[in-house]
């Protein structure tokens, strides 16, 4: 009998949680209580493009889909390949780190990255807390390019964007984006999933209509 397991890939949404400058802090209002209303309930105030989140192509393309456009079969992917490539501060993920996993990436594929940059931040290195943000690794131009012409479905990443933290431009999120290839960001527990084998990879978001992005629940699935 295949044992099958349960990863959560996805980090929590708190007030607390790590943001991009300038964007709000996620906010969390009672709004019903059980002693008043009989039923207990909340409001959420936050970005599209909280923790662990999905960016659709209207992110950063004016002719892209938005959220609710992109069909749900995209969001299960049942031969996810993880790219295992420890990247420290504004370190790039290159065309040859790629290769040098030996990955057979083929078209309509999605591809999990695992820099160790969410590890490192969940275990609580605090030197790392500051630059989280700011100076995370990414994808390169030339592995951002490799991948299009691979014609793959998504990417998905452990650190806030998959462009570096220093790069302006981010040009990997125009580049897959604009080309619609979905990108995942924030990912956690990918320490989790073995290198050597395909393993189904799901994620969840929102249906919010015209969105350019929604947080979602994103589990790996083992046998």
């Amino acid at each position: 009998m295949n044992v099958v397991r349960i990863i959560d890939l996805t980090l929590e949404i708190s007030p607390k949680s790590r943001v991009f400058p300038g964007y709000p802090q996620p906010t969390f209002i009672k709004w019903s209580k059980f002693d008043v209303h009989g039923y207990d309930s909340e409001l959420v105030f936050l970005s599209t493009h909280t923790g662990t989140h999905i960016d659709s192509p209207s992110h950063f393309s004016v002719e892209g889909k938005s959220i609710d456009q992109i069909d749900a079969d995209r969001f299960v992917c049942k031969d996810a390949l993880l790219l295992r490539s420890r990247k420290g501060p504004d370190e790039s993920i290159t065309r040859q780190d790629i290769l040098d996993a030996g990955l057979n990436i083929k078209p309509n594929d999605t591809l999990v990255i695992d820099t160790g940059w969410q590890t490192a931040y969940a275990n609580g290195d605090r030197k790392r807390d500051g630059e989280y943000i700011i100076n995370n690794p990414g994808l390169g131009e030339d592995a951002s390019q490799f991948l299009l012409e691979k014609k793959i479905n998504a990417v998905a990443i452990d650190t806030p964007s998959i462009d570096l933290g220093e790069d302006s431009v981010l040009a990997s999120h125009k580049r897959l984006l604009s080309n619609d290839i979905l990108v995942i960001e924030n990912l956690c527990n990918l320490e989790s999933i073995d290198t050597g084998r395909p393993f189904t990879f799901v994620f969840t978001p929102l249906k919010l209509k015209g969105a350019t992005g929604s947080p979602l629940r994103a589990i790996a699935i083992l046998e």
